[in-house]
């Protein structure tokens, strides 16, 4: 039954990347316009390589492929986008609110990666 778990982990944790880089696909110029706002150096750049991470990074470890690296990548990835994108600490009232959520389910999304990390992806692989 484990295995079937972690199957089933794979893939609810890496089905808001998948939703994320398929709508910044999608919507790339308004993707754009957030990494502009944040001044993120190389705009163009950063929003391509976040797609092609947030969707390879997830087929990758849906299908039990280098799991361990990809799940590392994958958790710098979301504790990158929790600090600069979740910064609570630069904001007030309700916006604090709203980031500080952002920014802790951002860490808790972390420990699912670690967890994937140190189990590997069990027996289900393609």
């Amino acid at each position: 039954m484990t295995d079937q778990y972690l199957l089933i982990g794979r893939i609810l944790l890496v089905l808001l990347f998948l939703q994320s880089g398929i709508t910044k696909s999608i919507r790339f110029q308004e993707g754009l316009g957030e990494v502009r706002a944040k001044k993120i150096p190389f705009a163009h750049l950063a929003l391509l390589g976040t797609i092609v991470l947030q969707l390879a990074g997830s087929a990758l470890l849906i299908a039990g492929w280098f799991t361990t690296p990809v799940a590392a990548l994958m958790a710098l990835f979301t504790l990158a986008t929790a600090v600069i994108f979740y910064d609570f600490w630069s904001v007030k009232g309700e916006a604090r609110a709203a980031a500080l959520n952002g920014f802790f389910e951002h860490i808790s999304i972390i420990g699912g990666f670690l967890i994937l990390m140190a189990a590997g992806p069990g027996r289900f692989v393609l």
